[in-house]
């Protein structure tokens, strides 16, 4: 009996020691994937560079806001933050992570529409635990079970989709993550059918959402929240649309720039779907931004629009 129990503590042991050196050796791996968010999390020494410009959100910072066009629009470095599903409160511990490792950017541009996602919806932040204890103790507060099973077998952590996207930032660097393609008729028609519906949004995304922009204003970061378009049906079936976004003006802190985009891209052939514009909407999209969001960035002003204003002043 002793036998086997010394075989079965040794075989446990064996186990462990294997899933804590695989762990750690994937981990530093993925480390190196061009995949954005080990941006935040890559030291300066291995290529994490601070940016001018961070862009916040859920899916719709993600789709529609491609490092390309932000840099192209303001003149700085951009970093998407943007993640899928991603309630407010948990952009708001990828910016902490963000500045305490990098320190702030110039400009923050900050989608705000997270703030309707469930706050206890955890979506690809589980495997960033392994690299943030701040995320892992969010995750050991929302989760307990996941938690558990992700410091029991560390391997765990790495078992979704996200360590497959990492894996392919190491064999390429990542592209742009705008969507192709055009809504397809089926879910218009269903769009059209639905029901009405309210747009609500839970206090701790409200909280994250100032928290963000206070820590922001703090470290003398300029904050454009920039409100991203609707598919116009969905937008008939919201019933306190207007009512909302106007809520959500009033919370924010003074000194923020409010770009309000919900309507500046209309039609059907430049939506994937209710919520997210395809690449062509995307560009549709910038085209009505650039006004509002260039003098935010870091632009020289235009040689022709200098010489003619000198030419005005002259006369």
């Amino acid at each position: 009996m002793i036998r086997l129990l010394a075989c079965i503590a040794l075989i446990v042991a064996t186990v462990t020691a294997m899933d804590r050196v695989l762990a750690s050796g994937l981990g530093d791996l993925l480390l190196r994937s061009s995949d954005r968010f080990m941006a935040i999390y890559r030291p300066p020494a291995a290529g994490g560079q601070p940016a001018d410009v961070v862009v916040l959100g859920n899916s719709r910072a993600d789709n529609h806001f491609p490092v390309s066009a932000v840099k192209a629009a303001t003149c700085g470095e951009a970093l998407n933050l943007g993640m899928g599903g991603a309630p407010t409160v948990l952009s708001s511990l990828l910016w902490e992570d963000y500045v305490e490792r990098h320190g702030a950017p110039r400009l923050l541009i900050l989608e705000p529409t997270g703030v309707v996602d469930n706050p206890r919806d955890l979506a690809d932040l589980p495997m960033l635990a392994y690299y943030s204890p701040r995320i892992d103790a969010f995750v050991r507060d929302t989760d307990r079970s996941l938690w558990m099973a992700n410091h029991a077998f560390h391997l765990m952590t790495f078992n979704n989709n996200q360590t497959m996207r990492l894996a392919a930032g190491l064999l390429k660097p990542a592209g742009e993550r705008t969507l192709d393609g055009v809504i397809p008729e089926p879910l218009k028609a269903q769009l059209a059918a639905a029901p009405a519906e309210l747009m609500t949004a839970a206090a701790p995304n409200w909280e994250a959402l100032d928290r963000i922009i206070r820590s922001a204003q703090a470290h003398g970061t300029r904050v454009a929240v920039v409100i991203t378009p609707y598919f116009p049906t969905y937008i008939g079936k919201l019933t306190n649309f207007d009512a909302f976004f106007a809520e959500l003006k009033t919370r924010l802190p003074a000194g923020v720039t409010v770009i309000d985009a919900r309507r500046a891209v209309d039609r059907e052939e430049l939506f994937m779907d209710a919520l997210h514009v395809n690449d062509a909407g995307v560009r549709a999209m910038f085209a009505a931004l650039e006004p509002d969001l260039r003098p935010l960035g870091t632009c020289p002003v235009d040689a022709i629009a200098s010489l003619s204003a000198a030419g005005e002043t002259t006369h």
